[in-house]
This record gives C-alpha cells, structure tokens and sequence, in this order.
C-alpha cells in the first residue's frame, strides 16, 4: 500500500477482470433474450410460424422457417453456455482462484487471460476438456 492509502481508498486497476466479466455477461443475457424473442423462442411453434403453416404455398417456406428457428436456438444455446463459463470464472474471482486452471491448479498465462478472460482452465486441460466433451474451436 502506499504512503497515505488507506485499504478503502486504494484504487483497482482498471482492467480489473470481474468488471469486464459483468460487463460480457450482461452482452450475452441481452443478446440470448434478443435473438430468442426475435426468433419466437419463448413462444410455441405455431405462434411463431403460424402463417406459414396456414398458407404453406410451398413446403419450402416452413422447412425454411423451421430451419431459422432451430438455428437460432442453437446460437441462443451457445449464448446461454458462454455465459455460463463467464459466472464459473466470475466465481473463481469471488473465491480467489481466478487465474489458476480448475484441472491441473497451475497458473493460466496472462496472455490466455487477457485474450480470453472467463478462461477457468489452461490452454491443455482446455484442449482436453473439449476433445473428452465432443467440442470443438
């Protein structure tokens, strides 16, 4: 601490990465409620393709309409587990672990961390995470 601070004046930097993690899971809470109510999401399917069913003047029009839907509810999906990983290392930042691999508890670069700042695990055990989890970059 320096000459005059006092513990409640000391002031945080400010690439602080709890803010920047509060701020990107607020971006994706908003974009997944967008995209979902653009896409009728929260509705049932009849209401959000209801006059393509009624007019269906080619087949084409509700496979098409289908299609959207179920892509947006892909990316909704995405959202939703991107915003996941940012609350688990929002949580490694209240407990005091943020920065150390949840696997292998070694110390993840600060160049992965400033690329990437809801990283919760290094490079290898992400890797490796993914490949046992089926997912892909």
């Amino acid at each position: 601490m320096a000459k005059g601070e006092t513990m409640g004046s000391r002031k945080r930097p400010d690439n602080e990465p709890e803010a920047k993690l509060e701020a990107t899971k607020r971006q994706l809470e908003h974009l997944a409620l967008a995209f979902g109510e653009e896409a009728g999401l929260h509705k049932p399917l009849a209401d959000s393709v209801g006059g393509v069913i009624a007019s269906i003047p080619e087949d084409v029009d509700l496979a098409q309409a289908l299609s959207d839907r179920e892509t947006t509810d892909i990316l909704v999906h995405l959202l939703d587990q991107n915003r996941a990983q940012v609350e688990r290392a929002l949580a490694r930042v209240k407990e005091g672990g943020y920065g150390m691999c949840e696997d292998c508890g070694h110390r993840i670069p600060a160049e992965r961390l400033r690329y990437q700042p809801a990283a919760t695990r290094c490079v290898e055990c992400q890797g490796r995470w993914d490949r046992v989890n089926g997912r892909t970059a």
